[in-house]
Order: structure tokens, then sequence, then C-alpha cells
């Protein structure tokens, strides 16, 4: 344009039109006197409406920016000044580089479950402290909501927001609001209260969820108030996790909504990061628990029969009794020795039915009766072996049965000759049994393996982490209100532009606070951090909120890249 706007209010020059809406034009402005840029609202009234209610509608209007003005939260949108410019009211505020959530969902469809929980956690915060302080947005809506470039929401246009109980903003009758996204009581003409503002938010997430409003797009505005007042909703498809409590808030019965700040609450512990990397490191946890049953017990499977996983436990028991007739032959001496042989396979045959039989769906207690039954077979066997070898000449005509007890009376002092000959046979069941039973008397050492799986002492740097992450938020603060100077650089650059809407805004903010206490902080790695503020004005008001942030290492220092305001209380 060639000539320059006129100054608003004798100090703000509009610069462009950044939007136009049903309410008015939002400027883009340069205010002169502070030399910074600023966003300026021009309300104007409908056409033909009569003086007197236009002079209402005004009047109503300044009265609204008074009251949108004692809001102070990091995800509304302030309002620094309201005047009058050719008799309409003019909302000043910061000019804030961003994309309506409208725009956002019609270039890239339904979003993310985490990235709705996300927003609107951050939205649900700055309503509930809308709502500690007695306002009631009544115009919730994707297009209300800004998205800066650094991903956090903001909630604008608190135009046609009005102070509970006072009976002149209804004056004219009028429904204010999006069809769309209004309350089923809003549309059936009924007052627009807190809970109606959660109904607005849910149909806002609906909306950002499934690519269009609860109630559907109906281009017809009266027929869409009608679908609207039957408060018919179809369930979403695409809220996962979020269903139940969306419903809940889309309740067509007001008590049955949910707090604001019970929405807000609700919102940032579905999109909480830390939660989800806990539960992930219980499910590597898991699997670790079942190695000390399985592993000890195959160490012997590969050696001998691995076809027969199956055979019955009873079936490996009764060689014990045969393997005592050995000794009963006398036909010579080289027999006597050939039993050495058999004990090893013997052994090994119980150990290979039970180790298999876990991994063919077998119970745990079955692989351990069948090793016990295996290491009683082994003694039995070694036994016998040992009596055979320490047992009477071949030459004596001893009982097969009574050999064994009266091998150790009957031959205490055997003949010389027959030690040397046997000399060579006890190394075969001295070296070759022992070693078998030692696994399975080791069996239940194997437990201590779950020491192994040390997530444990892997959590110990936590406490560090923790620590870091909470002193970088109280230094933060320890700066503030007197030293912004050494605050802002505490900041991420994102976070810089998007969440705190540039220097000025920051200043202007900082400005109207005289202190700032930062208690029961908590830090929750690996970037979260949760502390109590206690916000003292000037002008006497005290507010608490309960702050949520994200943290991010820039410059190699920790700093706050988001924050997520979780309730608000004060005056």
């Amino acid at each position: 344009m060639s000539e320059p706007q006129p100054l608003i209010a004798g100090r703000y020059r509009p610069v462009r039109v950044i939007a136009t809406g049903g309410m008015g034009v939002v400027w883009e402005a340069w205010d002169e006197r502070l030399e910074r840029t600023v966003a300026i609202k021009q309300l104007h009234t409908a056409p033909g409406l009569p003086e007197a209610e236009a002079e209402l509608a005004k009047s109503r209007a300044m009265r609204e920016a008074r009251i949108t003005a004692r809001l102070h939260h990091p995800h509304a949108v302030p309002v620094f000044d309201a005047v009058e410019h050719e008799g309409r009211p003019c909302l000043i505020m910061p000019f804030l580089p961003s994309t309506p959530l409208s725009a956002v969902l019609r270039e890239r469809g339904p979003l993310p479950v985490a990235d709705v929980a996300r927003l609107g956690a951050q939205v649900a915060s700055a309503l509930a402290a809308a709502h500690g302080l007695g306002i009631v947005h009544r115009d919730v809506k994707p297009g209300n909501i800004l998205i800066t470039d650094d991903g956090a929401a903001h909630i604008s246009d608190f135009g046609i927001s009005h102070a509970m109980g006072d009976p002149t903003l209804t004056a004219t009758g009028m429904v204010h609001g999006t069809p769309a996204f209004l309350a089923p009581e809003v549309a059936r003409g009924g007052d627009a209260t807190f809970a109606s503002d959660v109904f607005s938010l849910g149909a806002t997430l609906y909306a950002a969820l499934e690519g269009r409003p609860p109630f559907g797009a109906e281009p017809n505005s009266i027929a869409l108030l009608h679908k609207v007042a039957a408060a018919e909703v179809e369930p979403p498809t695409r809220a996962g996790p979020l269903t139940p409590f969306l419903l809940r808030m889309l309740s067509a019965e007001t008590a049955e909504r949910p707090t604001m700040e019970a929405v807000a609450a609700h919102l940032a512990a579905t999109a909480a990061v830390p939660t989800e990397e806990r539960a992930a490191r219980e499910e590597r946890a898991a699997p670790e628990e079942p190695a000390p049953v399985v592993v000890p017990v195959p160490a012997d499977v590969p050696a001998v029969h691995p076809s027969t996983p199956e055979e019955p436990l009873t079936d490996e028991v009764p060689p014990a009794a045969p393997a005592a007739e050995p000794p009963a032959p006398p036909a010579g001496r080289p027999d006597q020795h050939r039993p050495a042989t058999r004990p090893p396979a013997h052994a090994r045959t119980p150990s290979v039915s039970a180790a298999p039989s876990a991994p063919a769906g077998g119970a745990p207690r079955r692989r351990l009766l069948g090793v016990l039954a295996a290491a009683a077979l082994l003694v039995a066997v070694v036994w016998v072996v040992a009596a055979m070898l320490t047992g009477p000449d071949p030459g004596t005509t001893a009982e097969p049965g009574p050999t064994p007890s009266s091998a150790p009376s009957a031959e205490p002092t055997g003949d010389a000759t027959a030690a040397p000959e046997e000399s060579p046979t006890p190394t075969a069941p001295a070296t070759t049994p022992p070693p078998t039973p030692a696994p399975t008397t080791q069996e239940p050492e194997p437990e201590p393996a779950p020491a192994e799986e040390d997530p444990a002492p892997a959590e110990e740097p936590a406490p560090d982490r923790a620590t870091q992450l909470a002193s970088a938020v109280v230094d933060y603060y320890a700066f503030m209100p007197d030293d912004t100077d050494a605050a802002w650089p505490r900041m991420t650059t994102a976070y810089q532009s998007g969440h705190a809407g540039g220097r000025e805004s920051y200043e202007a903010f900082w400005a109207d606070i005289e202190d700032v206490a930062v208690t029961d902080v908590q830090g929750l790695p690996p970037d979260q951090v949760e502390a109590t503020l206690t916000y003292r004005f000037d002008d006497g008001r005290v507010v608490v909120e309960r702050t949520a942030y994200r943290l991010a290492e820039e410059d190699g220092l920790l700093k706050i890249a988001a924050s997520t305001v979780l309730s608000s209380t004060g005056a």
C-alpha cells in the first residue's frame, strides 16, 4: 500500500491484514511507543444491528477484554491493551507467528494420538487457568488454537469469553460459537459453562484425530445445530487409548464430563514419554526370567539319543536292578569289566529324556523329576560297579542278590593278585561317572542368573540425571523476575521464538510479576521436569501452577525446550 495506515490509539500502526472472521479483522501492527510488533484484533458488530445493541456489543467486548487481561498463561494468547478506533473496540495482543490448528488439519489430515494428547494438554491447561479465574471461553475450536514453530499450542480469541454470573453478557439472546464444536446444551439455547468448554475441546480433539467434527461437517448451520442438540456422537475409530476419556468429554450430560484440570492431567499423562520408556524396559527385561530353567539341563544332550525326548521317566528307573546281574556269571574275568563301559550310557539317557521335555511342552517340574531320577540311577549304577570291582574272586559262588551287601565283609583282605588286575578298571568309573552328576547337582544354581539382569545398576545414573534436570529449572527461575537477561539464554532458540513469543512478549509477561518461587521440583529422566511455581503479581494476585517441562541440550547447557501447565489456581 502506498500510504501508511493511520495510527490506532495514537501508537499502533497497522502493517498488513493477517486474518478476517465473523468477529472482525486481525492486523499485524507496529507499536511505535515500545517499538515492537503486535497483533490487533479490530472487532465489528453485525450489519444492521440496532444502535442500542451495537453499543451493548461494544461495551461487552471491552469488558471481556479486561477479563481476558487477567489471564496469564504460557498457552493462552494474552491481551496487552484494549482501545477504541473509529468507534470499534480493538484488542492489542502479542504477534505470534503461528498456524491455526484448522489449517494444520487441512494440510496434514488426522494427527497421531500422541500429538493430539500433547497439544490438548497444553490447551486444557490454559483453559483450566481461565476457569480458575471464572472465565468461560465459549468458542473453543481448531481455528482458535495456534500452533507455533516449536510445536506448542496456544488458545486465542477470548474476545467472546465472559465472566460467570454476569447476566448482561447474554442480554442479546444470541448464541455465540461455531456450531460444529458447540456443546449440546449451548446448541439448545442454554448458558455456556465450564463443562461446555470441556465438550468443545473434546470435539476439537475428536476432529484432530478423526479428520472431522463429531457431528459431521453439515454445511447448513441450522441443520448442524439440530444434530448437535441431539448429542449423538459417533464413537471415534482412531483415538486408541484416548477413546474412553474422549467420550466422557463428549458426554451429553454436563455432570458426567471431567473438569478441565482433569482433562489437562489425563492428556499430559497420555503424552508423557518417560512412562512409555519404563514400559519398554519392563518388556525387554521380562524374557530373561526363564533362562535358569532351560539352560543347564541340556549339557549332555548332544552326546547320546537325541531322539528320545518323550520317553516315560518310569522306564528309566528299572535298569538299576539288572545292573546288579553282571557279577553273577562266573564265566570269566573280562565280562566282569564290561559293565564299566555302560554306566555313562545309562547316565546320559535320563538326561536326554529330561532335557528336551521342556521345549516339547513339558512342565519344568517334569524336567526336575527326570534329572533327579537320572541322578539316582547313576548313583545306583556307580555303586554296583564299585561293588563289582571290590567283590569276591570269580571263582567264588556268591548269590547275585547278596553280592553287593556282602562284598565289603566277605573280601576285606581279597587276594593280592586281584588288586593289580582290577587297578586299571577303577579309572573308568572314577573318571566318567562323577562328572555326570555334577551338572545335575548344580541344576538349582543357575537361579542366581536373574542377578545378571543388571538393568538395576544401569538405572543408577538416573538420580544424577534427575538432579541435573531439576537444577536446570531451579537455576532458571533463580534469575526471575529481576534478571531476564541471564534467564533468556536458558531457553532453546525455538522456545524463545515460539512459546515465549519473542523477547518483547517475554519481557512484557515478566514485567507484571513481583516474585516467583519454585518448589517441589522433580527431575524425570531422560528430559522431563515437574515443578510448582508460585507467581506474585504487582497487583497483589497470587497464582500457583504445577508445570511440566521438557529440557534439551543446546550450546552445552540444559535449556527449557517446552512446557505445559498441568494445573493453575489463584486469583
